[in-house]
């Protein structure tokens, strides 16, 4: 039971190894001037002798952190109390108890600071001060992630990742105490009771507390050294709040730990070795004096185990790992995919539903085009269901599974046959024959449409692989516009304008390719497929994706062409006059139309004259025409 006040006994017991520290006595004697401060040896307490002691026995103890363990070990259970004074050898003491480096500050808490009755961490039946380590962190362990300057944690990190090289993660599996049993890959495993002196790990996991009957496991489990060297990176510039991936947490009240082999391991920096790890916590099993930086806050009515493990590896994934060194590159196993492989091949199957959406946004479209409403046309967007069967095609290149290729591929081509069908039976029965400018805007496609496609599909592909941002699908599928490309050339067969029909189908191939490759880029950046397997389908689309590029390349420098015409045309300097609006449209010769704003109606000599500098300025042949503006 916690008290409220300090009552000052008649003596102290100074319990020591080999020397006396003069400061230490001289202080605590100056704090309780009556008490009487007999020193001991640390051999010289026994089970027999604690059990003599006197109630609010008070031991101030200054030993190492090995003799510290035992001396609490044995009197866990016992009505003394201690304190804990720092000594050279008690790095792990300082930190778990919160103590003060300064002896007089250390010796000023003792006299100062409630007794509080607190739980113990023990590791195969040992006291563990602050924690227990399994496996290298390279300097990477999650309680030092975040501190010191950004140029401090990007030099340890640059310093350390080379030894990750030949880092090979092991097999683990982990118990709790409520039988919940996780089976995993890991490089290191940290476990403290409390981190309540470290700020970064407060902000990553909440409040902790040494007397909530639970202590922390993180499982440093890193993928692939690119999964780390990234998310190291993006930490070391601005840590985060959140669990890193590569880093699970268990809170548990205790924990069985099992491995392959023996388990090498640290405990207080002490190395060891075991066939497994029974770790547990004692509740209420010292009575303690705690340092300054050890705040002990009465824990909750009710205190629940938790887990957050779900990004570590699991199943084959796990068997894969351990069998060599850390991988470059991240792989999935099929395990941790079935679900989204799944949903993919439910998108890529034809269905009555896929078909009747693919009516209605073609018919939607088609009128929106006629009718220049681009409000209409992001609703046929958002009806057409083609983006699901172009990334269930991704991902059946980048893992070559042909099964799923071919079922995205018929999808596509009966939604692609019956798109353009209703469009050009649509366009017979509407008595329309004009181009608007939304028709226009697909008809001329460039290297920009390739860029929002790429984009899109990199867009969709990781939305579908995150169901939390799955909802994020709608804008992708009004970003990349894939019906409205379809509509028009489906327009133009009606016409038999095969301009259009041209421009316009090749849209659709540019977001076609486009989604497909940078999809099924993002799937192997995320690891659903090896390299070994996926670059077949990438080198595939890739090539796809150029040849398609090339048409669009030379469009994309006519535009920027036309563009600087434009702008070199607008800045020719005439007397008593200006140029405006000035706009190129191809023909043989080009056409260029511009408004002329001048104070009088122009002579043919000066038109002439205006032509001639036209004509120089782009070192092309024109015919003008022009709007005149009189201004007076």
């Amino acid at each position: 039971m916690d008290t409220n006040t300090q009552e000052i006994p008649e003596t102290y017991y100074l319990i020591t190894e080999d020397t006396t520290p003069d400061d230490a006595v001289r202080l605590i004697a100056s704090h309780a001037p009556q008490s009487t401060i007999q020193i001991l040896h640390a051999h010289d307490i026994k089970h027999e002798w604690l059990e003599q002691c006197p109630p609010h026995t008070i031991l101030i103890l200054y030993l190492s952190d090995n003799l510290l363990k035992q001396i609490i070990t044995q009197v866990s259970g016992s009505h003394c109390t201690i304190a804990i004074l720092p000594h050279p050898d008690s790095p792990n003491a300082v930190v778990g108890y919160g103590l003060s480096t300064k002896m007089a500050d250390a010796v000023h808490d003792i006299f100062n600071h409630d007794t509080h009755s607190i739980d113990l961490l023990v590791c195969n039946n040992e006291a563990v001060l602050n924690s227990v380590e399994i496996g290298d962190f390279l300097g990477l362990k999650p309680v030092n992630i975040g501190s010191g300057s950004l140029f401090d944690r990007l030099k340890v990190f640059f310093q350390q990742w080379r030894k990750l090289l030949v880092k090979q993660p092991f097999k683990i599996t982990l118990v709790t105490q409520k039988e919940k049993s996780i089976s995993t890959a890991v490089l290191a495993i940290s476990i403290v009771e409390h981190a309540r002196n470290t700020r970064y790990i407060q902000e990553l996991i909440g409040e902790t507390n040494i007397n909530d009957g639970l202590f922390h496991t993180f499982l440093f489990s890193p993928r692939s050294i690119r999964q780390l060297i990234f998310g190291m990176f993006c930490i070391a510039i601005k840590p985060s709040s959140k669990l890193p991936e590569f880093i699970g947490h268990i809170k548990a009240g205790a924990l069985n730990i099992t491995c392959e082999s023996t388990i090498n391991y640290r405990i207080d920096s002490q190395k060891a070795q075991a066939e497994a790890l029974q770790l547990s916590i004692i509740p209420r099993a010292i009575n303690l004096i705690p340092g300054k930086y050890l705040t002990i806050d009465k824990p909750a009515a009710t205190q629940k185990e938790s887990y957050r493990v779900q990004h570590l590896p699991t199943g084959d994934t796990v068997n894969e790992l351990v069998t060599k060194h850390l991988p470059w590159h991240l792989h999935a196993g099929t395990d941790e995919f079935r679900d989204i492989y799944n949903a993919l091949k439910d998108n890529a199957t034809l269905s009555a539903n896929y078909l009747t959406l693919m009516v209605l946004s073609t018919l939607l479209a088609t009128l929106g085009l006629f009718a220049n409403a681009a409000a209409v046309l992001i609703g046929a967007m958002l009806l057409a269901p083609l983006m699901g069967p172009i990334i269930s095609a991704a991902m059946g290149v980048v893992r070559q599974d042909f099964s799923l290729i071919s079922l995205s591929c018929k999808a596509l081509l009966a939604g692609l046959s019956l798109a353009l069908f209703f469009s050009v039976v649509l366009t017979l029965i509407i008595p329309l024959q004009f181009i608007t400018t939304e028709m226009a805007a697909r008809a001329s496609p460039t290297l920009l449409d390739l860029g929002v496609a790429i984009i899109s599909g990199i867009a969709g592909a990781y939305a579908h692989a995150r169901a939390e941002i799955a909802k994020s699908l709608a804008g992708v599928a009004i970003a990349v516009a894939l019906i409205p490309p379809i509509a028009t050339t489906g327009i133009g067969i009606g016409w038999l304008d095969w301009t259009i029909v041209f421009g316009s189908f090749l849209l659709f191939l540019t977001n076609l390719a486009g989604i497909v490759l940078a999809a099924a880029a993002t799937f192997f950046w995320l690891g659903f497929s090896p390299f070994t397997r996926a670059k077949k389908g990438l080198l595939f689309s890739i090539m796809l994706t150029c040849f398609v590029a090339i048409p669009l390349a030379t469009s994309f420098y006519k535009i920027v062409q036309k563009n600087r015409w434009e702008i070199a045309l607008s800045t020719i300097p005439l007397n008593n006059a200006d140029l405006r609006n000035v706009v190129i449209r191809r023909s043989d010769p080009l056409s260029v139309h511009f408004e002329l704003v001048t104070n009088q109606p122009p002579k043919k000599e000066e038109l002439d004259s205006i032509k001639k500098l036209m004509e120089e300025k782009i070192q092309q042949p024109l015919q003008i025409e022009m709007t005149v503006i009189i201004k007076f």
